[in-house]
Protein backbone atom coordinates (compact mmCIF):
# COMPACT_ATOMS: atom_id res chain seq x y z
CA UNK A 1 0.00 0.00 0.00
CA UNK A 2 1.48 3.90 -0.99
CA UNK A 3 2.37 5.62 2.03
CA UNK A 4 0.80 8.83 0.57
CA UNK A 5 -2.04 9.28 -1.76
CA UNK A 6 -2.01 12.08 -4.64
CA UNK A 7 -4.86 14.42 -5.14
CA UNK A 8 -5.37 16.25 -7.90
CA UNK A 9 -4.36 19.74 -8.40
CA UNK A 10 -5.32 23.02 -10.55
CA UNK A 11 -8.34 23.95 -12.38
CA UNK A 12 -10.72 20.88 -13.09
CA UNK A 13 -10.97 20.33 -16.42
CA UNK A 14 -13.32 18.41 -18.45
CA UNK A 15 -12.15 16.81 -21.49
CA UNK A 16 -13.43 17.47 -24.85
CA UNK A 17 -13.23 14.98 -27.53
CA UNK A 18 -11.71 17.52 -30.57
CA UNK A 19 -11.99 20.52 -28.93
CA UNK A 20 -9.84 20.87 -25.73
CA UNK A 21 -9.17 20.69 -22.11
CA UNK A 22 -12.17 22.96 -20.55
CA UNK A 23 -11.31 26.43 -21.68
CA UNK A 24 -8.03 25.12 -23.37
CA UNK A 25 -8.60 24.87 -26.66
CA UNK A 26 -6.44 23.22 -29.72
CA UNK A 27 -4.74 25.69 -30.83
CA UNK A 28 -3.98 27.20 -27.66
CA UNK A 29 -0.52 29.39 -27.26
CA UNK A 30 1.84 28.18 -24.52
CA UNK A 31 0.91 31.95 -22.60
CA UNK A 32 -3.07 30.71 -22.38
CA UNK A 33 -2.30 27.10 -21.21
CA UNK A 34 -0.41 28.80 -18.22
CA UNK A 35 -3.00 31.22 -17.65
CA UNK A 36 -6.04 28.78 -17.70
CA UNK A 37 -3.49 26.45 -15.59
CA UNK A 38 -3.31 28.96 -13.63
CA UNK A 39 0.70 28.05 -13.44
CA UNK A 40 3.94 27.99 -15.86
CA UNK A 41 4.45 24.91 -17.66
CA UNK A 42 6.53 22.37 -15.09
CA UNK A 43 8.86 21.73 -18.43
CA UNK A 44 8.94 23.22 -21.44
CA UNK A 45 10.26 23.45 -24.83
CA UNK A 46 9.40 24.07 -28.76
CA UNK A 47 7.02 21.62 -28.73
CA UNK A 48 5.80 20.68 -25.48
CA UNK A 49 3.86 21.77 -22.52
CA UNK A 50 4.44 19.45 -19.44
CA UNK A 51 2.72 19.34 -16.39
CA UNK A 52 3.86 16.16 -14.72
CA UNK A 53 2.15 16.51 -11.31
CA UNK A 54 -1.49 17.69 -13.11
CA UNK A 55 -0.91 14.51 -15.65
CA UNK A 56 -1.37 16.87 -18.40
CA UNK A 57 0.91 17.55 -21.69
CA UNK A 58 0.13 19.80 -24.54
CA UNK A 59 1.89 19.18 -27.81
CA UNK A 60 3.05 22.35 -29.77
CA UNK A 61 3.53 22.96 -33.61
CA UNK A 62 4.74 26.35 -34.70
CA UNK A 63 3.71 27.98 -30.47
CA UNK A 64 0.21 26.39 -30.71
CA UNK A 65 -1.03 23.14 -29.29
CA UNK A 66 -2.29 20.39 -31.40
CA UNK A 67 -2.78 17.36 -29.34
CA UNK A 68 -3.60 17.41 -25.47
CA UNK A 69 -2.55 14.24 -23.58
CA UNK A 70 -3.76 13.34 -20.19
CA UNK A 71 -2.52 10.43 -18.01
CA UNK A 72 -3.28 8.14 -15.38
CA UNK A 73 -1.80 8.59 -11.51
CA UNK A 74 1.85 7.58 -11.64
CA UNK A 75 1.92 6.27 -14.77
CA UNK A 76 6.10 6.91 -16.09
CA UNK A 77 6.98 9.75 -17.70
CA UNK A 78 10.42 11.58 -18.82
CA UNK A 79 12.85 12.51 -16.96
CA UNK A 80 12.60 8.85 -15.63
CA UNK A 81 12.00 7.67 -13.02
CA UNK A 82 9.15 10.78 -12.48
CA UNK A 83 5.60 9.66 -12.50
CA UNK A 84 2.36 11.65 -13.65
CA UNK A 85 0.31 12.85 -10.38
CA UNK A 86 -3.55 13.12 -10.86
CA UNK A 87 -5.59 14.63 -13.57
CA UNK A 88 -8.21 17.12 -11.99
CA UNK A 89 -10.88 15.82 -14.38
CA UNK A 90 -12.65 13.42 -16.98
CA UNK A 91 -14.68 13.47 -20.06
CA UNK A 92 -18.56 14.95 -19.99
CA UNK A 93 -19.58 11.43 -20.87
CA UNK A 94 -17.84 10.07 -17.27
CA UNK A 95 -14.68 8.24 -18.82
CA UNK A 96 -12.25 8.65 -16.49
CA UNK A 97 -8.67 7.24 -15.66
CA UNK A 98 -8.80 3.94 -14.29
CA UNK A 99 -11.88 2.86 -15.68
CA UNK A 100 -12.06 -0.92 -17.05
CA UNK A 101 -12.14 -1.39 -20.90
CA UNK A 102 -15.91 -2.62 -21.10
CA UNK A 103 -17.43 0.35 -19.01
CA UNK A 104 -15.62 2.66 -21.82
CA UNK A 105 -17.15 0.90 -24.78
CA UNK A 106 -20.43 1.03 -22.57
CA UNK A 107 -20.32 4.95 -21.91
CA UNK A 108 -19.51 6.19 -25.24
CA UNK A 109 -19.87 3.61 -27.77
CA UNK A 110 -17.67 1.55 -30.12
CA UNK A 111 -13.94 2.98 -31.35
CA UNK A 112 -13.74 4.18 -34.95
CA UNK A 113 -10.41 1.97 -34.70
CA UNK A 114 -8.95 -0.56 -32.51
CA UNK A 115 -4.74 -1.27 -32.06
CA UNK A 116 -3.40 -3.64 -30.54
CA UNK A 117 -0.22 -2.67 -28.65
CA UNK A 118 2.09 -6.06 -28.52
CA UNK A 119 5.66 -4.60 -28.13
CA UNK A 120 6.47 -4.17 -24.40
CA UNK A 121 6.71 0.21 -23.45
CA UNK A 122 6.88 1.93 -20.04
CA UNK A 123 3.54 2.72 -19.59
CA UNK A 124 2.42 -0.98 -20.26
CA UNK A 125 -0.12 -0.07 -23.15
CA UNK A 126 -1.88 -2.80 -24.46
CA UNK A 127 -4.69 -1.29 -26.73
CA UNK A 128 -5.27 1.94 -28.32
CA UNK A 129 -8.76 3.01 -29.12
CA UNK A 130 -9.21 5.92 -31.39
CA UNK A 131 -12.48 8.23 -31.67
CA UNK A 132 -13.34 11.01 -33.63
CA UNK A 133 -11.44 13.84 -31.34
CA UNK A 134 -10.25 11.73 -28.83
CA UNK A 135 -7.78 8.70 -28.85
CA UNK A 136 -7.47 5.92 -25.62
CA UNK A 137 -4.97 4.23 -24.91
CA UNK A 138 -5.49 0.89 -22.24
CA UNK A 139 -2.57 0.30 -19.60
CA UNK A 140 -2.21 -3.27 -18.35
CA UNK A 141 -1.61 -2.61 -14.56
CA UNK A 142 0.33 -5.11 -12.03
CA UNK A 143 -2.61 -6.43 -10.95
CA UNK A 144 -3.80 -7.55 -14.96
CA UNK A 145 -6.75 -5.27 -14.73
CA UNK A 146 -6.47 -3.28 -18.66
CA UNK A 147 -7.40 0.41 -17.80
CA UNK A 148 -7.61 3.53 -19.06
CA UNK A 149 -4.31 5.25 -19.02
CA UNK A 150 -4.27 7.95 -21.74
CA UNK A 151 -6.97 10.45 -23.00
CA UNK A 152 -5.46 12.39 -25.75
CA UNK A 153 -7.16 15.13 -27.42
CA UNK A 154 -7.13 15.78 -31.32
CA UNK A 155 -8.44 17.41 -34.15
CA UNK A 156 -11.97 16.23 -35.31
CA UNK A 157 -12.39 14.31 -38.63
CA UNK A 158 -16.00 14.73 -38.80
CA UNK A 159 -17.73 17.24 -40.56
CA UNK A 160 -20.06 17.72 -37.57
CA UNK A 161 -16.71 17.78 -35.22
CA UNK A 162 -16.41 15.86 -31.97
CA UNK A 163 -17.44 14.07 -29.96
CA UNK A 164 -18.68 11.22 -31.47
CA UNK A 165 -19.52 9.47 -29.03
CA UNK A 166 -23.21 8.18 -27.87
CA UNK A 167 -24.99 10.33 -25.18
CA UNK A 168 -24.68 9.18 -21.45
CA UNK A 169 -27.14 7.30 -20.18
CA UNK A 170 -30.24 8.76 -18.17
CA UNK A 171 -31.67 6.93 -15.25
Amino acid sequence: MPTTWPIPTGPRLAILAGQGLGPIRLGATVATIERLMNAPCEIKTEDMCRYIGRATEFVLKDGATVEIRTHRPDRPTTPKPRVFGVFNGRTPEGVAFLMLQPAVKDIIGPPLSVEEVTTPNDQNTVAIHRYDGLVVEFDKLPNGNVVVGGLTVVKSTSPKGAPSAKPPLRK
